[in-house]
């Protein structure tokens, strides 16, 4: 922005008014100051708020090394305070010798001033703005436009009495509280899997996470797509990501692998027939648990009931069948060798003959029901929606953009010129690859999804307008199951849903509170919620999950049996609680019903803030309080301070990890 010096001739209060001044949004008011004052205007970014200053001053940021105060405008305005969006900018002022930042909402640009009239401020302003922040307000032809240029001197005033006199220098070693505001210095990323590897969308290009439905399939399509499916009488058009990076079918992938196991595990029968025959010492694998089938299965994951079934009934068949072994072999020192060769053909092949068994159901099983366990991402690109098949949803998560990496440039395939970025968290341990979804969803793809010569062509295209439907009559929900039913929460009271991990129990507290739990640091109540709503409890398998949100301002987990999906939710499918049930303080919890695919579907949506009392909320925030406290103390100084650097390297939230 360039700046200049040039002035006007005074207006009616004698005030001289700067030639071009910035104008920008406060609330419902258009506001402007003189670029000569302005140097630059950035994002909103990482605040760090001070305790003991005036409530209108948010804290402090680093601007490119150098310490800047930051403003509310809002606030020292006397506005009503709302979040920061996607259009709030930093105007940063030079006061003298200092530079000073102010929040405003929406800045419009630049605007000479030289034809328009300048009056005085009047003694009260209707957006109830006090006329000691304003120098003159700024009329156009026809009073067409009205601004209102601040005093930047008074709006950037501040009582230093009142912070007890800052020292930013002094008080670096201080705890203070870091404000984190999504979409600046850090990013958010929606990962998957895709052939074991991590992968991530930005969160503000994935609308919603599907389970995968009735996909029809659609003639002479490209071979990347799967088809078609109807999703809230909208027609979503589906493509498979490992067909777009030459990969293998899931399906196909998976039964290679088994194939593979197959073929080992005949080889390690007539190994052991074979010792057995010459009377020499086995020496191959002995253990099921260390084969790898047994390693295979210890880190297959699945959602589907019937291929569950077959894992298990896998896994038995093979340490049966190493378990004859090993008795094989003890008691072939006291045998003949006919006898052991006898005992072999009796005994074990039988077993081996239901291990081959086993893995045909096995692979029957994953072709019939893998897609259990598969997501589809609708990605929204250009104001167009296409489904993603992807192997797994992960989490989300909201990384620092400072530790984003380019991809190697001597990388060039498919997959590779998709890469945005790649991300390493966990000390390296945990790469995630960040696609490009432009790269992924090309113009000239989007031409063949839309010109597929089927009855399908039609209605994608009317159902797409359709779908275009302004979001405000939309609502957004994670869903999870307790028991056999299904819950809601909305997805703006989602921090994140992580796995169980380790559950110190605390004396003293309510029955539903499963105990604390140590959260990057920071030490969060656990919510057993079946115990709070008095339904029966089952152990904790691979499909529980911790949903983490905030009660009282304390994050606070919920323990749910397994979550579903990620659902946008027409609000004329969500109805009031009836009476009967509202009725009773307890259910108050209860915010609605949500009935999908007509009747056969009901989510019951929470409202977060009722879950607990007013008295329990009040006893776990200091039951929290002393957790944490506890903790602190126990903490030593260096830990603390790798603590803080690791919270600032990476931070996870918001949607889910499903299994």
């Amino acid at each position: 922005m360039n700046n200049t010096n040039e002035k006007i001739n005074p207006g009616k209060d004698g005030t001289e008014v700067n030639r071009q001044i910035a104008m920008f949004n406060i609330g419902s008011e258009t506001f402007g100051i003189g670029i000569n004052l302005i140097k630059e205007i950035v994002r909103y970014p990482l605040i760090i708020s001070v305790p003991k200053t005036p409530d209108y001053v948010q804290g402090l940021t680093n601007l490119r090394g150098n310490v800047l105060p930051v403003i509310d405008s809002r606030k020292r305005l006397g506005l009503q305070v709302t979040d920061a969006s996607d259009d709030t900018r930093v105007l940063v002022i030079e006061i003298g010798s200092a530079s000073v930042g102010v929040i405003v909402d929406k800045v419009k640009g630049v605007i000479s001033i030289e034809e328009m009239t300048i009056e005085s401020p009047p003694s009260i302003l209707s957006s109830g703005v006090d006329s000691k922040f304003i120098s003159a307000v700024i009329k156009g032809k026809d009073n067409d436009k009205v601004i209102m240029e601040l005093n930047a001197e008074t709006l950037c005033a501040v009582d230093y009495a009142e912070s007890h006199s800052i020292e930013p220098a002094k008080q670096a070693n201080q705890k203070v509280e870091v404000k984190s505001k999504e979409g600046f210095e850090e990013i958010q990323l929606v990962t998957f899997l895709v052939e074991d590897e991590e992968y991530a969308f930005p969160i503000d290009t994935v609308r919603e996470v599907l389970r995968v439905g009735n996909i029809t399939e659609v003639p002479n399509a490209a071979s990347y797509v799967v088809g078609i499916l109807t999703v809230r009488n909208s027609v979503l058009p589906v493509i498979d990501i490992r067909k777009l990076f030459g990969m293998k079918l899931l399906v196909d992938e998976l039964t290679k692998e088994l194939e593979m196991m197959e073929k080992i595990s005949k080889q390690w029968i007539d190994s052991f027939r074979q010792s057995i025959a010459l009377g020499t010492g086995f020496k191959n694998e002995i253990n099921a648990e260390n084969t790898q089938l047994g390693k295979w299965i210890d880190n297959f994951r699945t959602a589907s009931e019937g291929i569950g079934k077959a894992v298990q009934e896998l896994r038995y068949a093979n340490f049966k069948l190493y378990e004859i072994g090993k008795f094989i072999i003890h008691m072939s020192k006291d045998s003949s060798i006919e006898d052991n060769l006898n005992s072999v053909d009796k005994t074990l092949v039988p077993v081996y003959k239901q291990l081959e068994l086993k893995f045909e159901q096995m692979k029957e099983a994953i072709r019939r029901e893998i897609s259990e366990d598969q997501r589809i991402l609708v990605v929204e690109i250009n104001e167009k929606s296409v489904g993603i098949l992807v192997d797994r949803m992960q989490q989300v998560i909201r990384v620092l953009k400072t530790i984003l990496e380019n991809p190697p440039s001597i990388l060039s395939s498919e997959k590779s010129e998709a890469l945005k970025s790649i991300v390493k968290i966990d000390e390296g341990k945990r790469i995630i690859l960040l696609l490009n979804e432009k790269k992924i969803i090309t113009d000239q793809r989007f031409e063949e999804l839309e010109s597929l010569k089927s009855e399908s062509d039609n209605q994608l295209e009317d159902n797409q307008m359709a779908a275009n439907v302004s979001r405000d009559d939309e609502i957004q929900v994670v869903t999870f199951k307790l028991g056999k039913e299904e819950f809601g929460i909305g997805i703006e009271e989602v921090q994140e849903i992580n796995r169980i991990n380790k559950i110190t129990s605390v004396p003293h507290t309510q029955s539903f509170i499963e105990g604390v739990m140590n959260l990057r640091g920071n030490v969060i109540p656990i919510i057993e919620l079946k115990k709070r709503f008095g339904m029966p409890l089952k152990e904790y398998d691979e499909s529980t999950r911790v949903i983490i949100i905030t009660i009282m301002g304390k994050l606070t987990g919920l323990i749910v049996d397994s979550v579903s999906e990620v659902l946008r939710l027409s609000k004329d499918t969500i109805e009031p609680a009836p009476g009967i049930i509202k009725t009773r303080t307890e259910t108050e919890f209860l915010k609605g019903i949500c009935k999908l695919d007509k009747v056969n579907r009901m989510i019951l949506l929470l409202a977060v803030d009722k879950i607990l009392t007013f008295e329990e909320q009040s006893l776990l925030n200091e039951n929290s309080f002393n957790s944490e406290s506890k903790n602190k103390k126990k903490t030593s100084k260096g830990s603390e301070q790798s603590q803080k650097l690791k919270e600032l390297v990476t931070e996870e939230s918001v949607l889910p990890e499903v299994n």
